[in-house]
């Protein structure tokens, strides 16, 4: 008899581990993801279909969590060109500027290349990798499908998974659709052998909506080892017209902007507008979540981002930091400044509560740590480039008696960013397949 894995998350984590346990005959893979827009966790893309200042029909294209990605690894530049061959994804090349130093710049662009984009918007990637591996008949992807509680079978030392789906599984669900949905044992009825865990969230509380109810032993481990995480704030910016902005992409010296791309630079995606993603500085994040924290301080209940408040505070702050940035005299553009950015007919915003784990030196000590709503928060500048490993250590969390396993980027050793947290999901999954005694 085959037996069961299950992978919590469809980001690359999930997506790479999948790919490596999918190479073995002697499993059944099913992976479980939450998102509203389909697989891809923070390398998610978002398209809208909206009304321009003339009235006219619009498509608007976005990458609004990662950016792009680095290969500095043998093991991941291997993968990168297989991917590249099959046309997932290509090198991105523009005109790359920054005004901060070299080492506190977004990923080390522009000064550390090469840089790399999935072809039609980062989710793709994700999206591709599953489509490969599902090819193999004993893969399954449930999507839309949010796990809440992990019940292990005391005779059988089988996990059984209790979740939800439809709207009441997104994460950005108002909380009385929450107090109204059905849990159900989701997947495998008879449970699974084996569970991966890969969202980082998957280990809070109960009050948090990405919660997958993990024991308590497993998920003080997985919070001691990632100590704080790193919050960002994207903005995703539509403009009537061209605005003349010289660059493609740029890394800033700013309180309150770190980085800022253009949509049309990237390898496939087209737009009927000149869409600009802009991601905050981890500081402005950090204070944004201390005037608005995820729970509430009196009923411990999750609190939804709530495009309200993302298109009247952040949203609007990062894209007014943008033009001063852009047209000041003294900054990036020099006298090449502009006088002002043309009308915006689109706005939104994301919260990134986890967008990134602190240094690896970081987790027990740092002067620019926070603790919000029982989370650590860092917001310090550290470099990101190129991807190293930062710790002899595992680049995942295992407790083989319980047969779970927490991948990715805040769990591994490597520099913060999806190569870390590629390599780990992969790393996971060998582990795994020792364990089980399977072979490829």
């Amino acid at each position: 008899m085959k037996q069961k894995v299950a992978i919590i998350g469809g980001g690359i984590t999930g997506s790479a581990a999948c790919r490596r346990l999918s190479k073995c005959p002697d499993l059944h893979i099913h992976i479980f993801d939450q998102g509203r827009r389909g697989v891809g966790g923070r390398t998610s893309s978002r398209k809208y279909d909206v009304r321009d200042g003339n009235d006219e029909a619009a498509t608007l294209r976005f990458d609004h969590g990662c950016q792009f990605f680095r290969a500095d690894t043998d093991r991941f530049k291997k993968i990168v060109n297989e991917w590249i061959e099959k046309d997932y994804v290509s090198e991105w090349n523009g005109d790359f500027r920054s005004s901060i130093k070299q080492e506190h710049e977004f990923f080390g662009l522009p000064s550390t290349p090469p840089f790399y984009v999935s072809n039609d918007g980062m989710q793709t990637l994700s999206k591709n990798i599953l489509s490969d591996a599902s090819e193999n008949t004993n893969v399954r992807i449930h999507a839309g499908v949010r796990v809440a509680q992990l019940n292990r079978d005391t005779v059988t030392k089988k996990w059984k998974l209790i979740g939800t789906s439809g709207e009441a599984a997104y994460h950005d669900t108002d909380e009385k659709l929450q107090e109204d949905d059905q849990r159900n044992v989701i997947g495998e009825e008879s449970g699974y052998d084996a569970v991966i865990l890969t969202d980082i969230s998957s280990s809070f509380g109960g009050w948090h909506r990405a919660s997958a109810g993990v024991p308590d032993s497993f998920s003080t481990a997985v919070r001691n080892r990632v100590g704080a995480r790193v919050p960002l704030l994207t903005a995703m910016i539509a403009f009537d017209t061209a605005t003349d902005i010289p660059f493609d992409a740029a890394s800033f010296d700013h309180p309150v902007v770190w980085f800022a791309a253009k949509t049309s630079s990237k390898s496939q995606m087209k737009t009927d507008k000149e869409c600009w993603t802009i991601v905050s500085t981890a500081a402005y994040a950090c204070d944004k979540i201390e005037e608005t924290p995820m729970q509430d301080p009196k009923t411990g209940e999750f609190i939804p981002q709530s495009p309200d408040y993302l298109t009247t505070v952040p949203g609007p702050d990062l894209l007014r930091t943008f033009e001063e940035i852009v047209c000041d005299k003294a900054g990036i553009l020099g006298n090449d400044a502009l006088t002002n950015l043309p009308k915006h007919v689109f706005m939104d915003a994301q919260r990134w509560g986890s967008a990134l784990p602190c240094h690896r030196h970081l987790r027990h000590e740092s002067s620019t740590r926070k603790v919000l709503s029982g989370v650590p928060y860092d917001s310090g500048l550290h470099p990101l480039a190129p991807t190293r490993i930062e710790e002899d250590s595992k680049s995942f969390l295992a407790d083989d008696d319980l047969a779970l396993y927490q991948a990715g980027d805040m769990m591994s050793n490597y520099t913060p960013g999806m190569e870390g947290a590629a390599l780990s999901g992969i790393d996971a999954a060998e582990h795994l397949l020792a364990q089980l005694g399977l072979n490829d």
